[in-house]
């Protein structure tokens, strides 16, 4: 399983670095972010999923401000974005451990990386699909 998360990886680093230049800058933060953001989708959608099967919240409260959409958006990016940013940078890039990486597996041309992405995407309609007809 963290081989196949690996490869998905390999291929993101492979699209950005071919659209930034090999010294191109910031292209760790254009390859971490949008990672990060599409593993909190599929966070999202199995809870979306349990939420369905049983009464479990998806998104704690939280009391910084008074304003309820800041506070929400506080608590979704300490649940479904830090994590995961967090995780990511561990396993991929504390060490320049992409480099070994990138040897270890060979680059699919974005074709894993872009399945990953739009089927990511494509699937959290399904709780939705789920709540219509059941």
């Amino acid at each position: 399983m963290l081989s196949i998360y690996y490869k998905i990886w390999v291929d993101a680093i492979t699209q950005e670095r071919a659209k930034k230049g090999e010294d191109g800058k910031h292209w760790k933060a254009f390859t971490i972010i949008p990672m990060s953001l599409i593993q909190g989708v599929n966070l999202l959608t199995l809870l979306f999923i349990l939420r369905f099967f049983t009464d479990i919240p998806i998104l704690f409260t939280i009391d910084l401000t008074r304003d309820k959409a800041i506070n929400g958006f506080i608590a979704g990016l300490l649940v479904f974005f830090i994590p995961f940013v967090l995780l990511n940078y561990l396993l991929i890039f504390y060490n320049n451990r992409y480099n070994k990486l990138m040897n270890l597996y060979p680059s699919r041309n974005s074709k894993l990386y872009r399945n990953y992405v739009l089927i990511s995407l494509g699937i959290i309609v399904v709780p939705f699909v789920f709540k219509l007809f059941f």
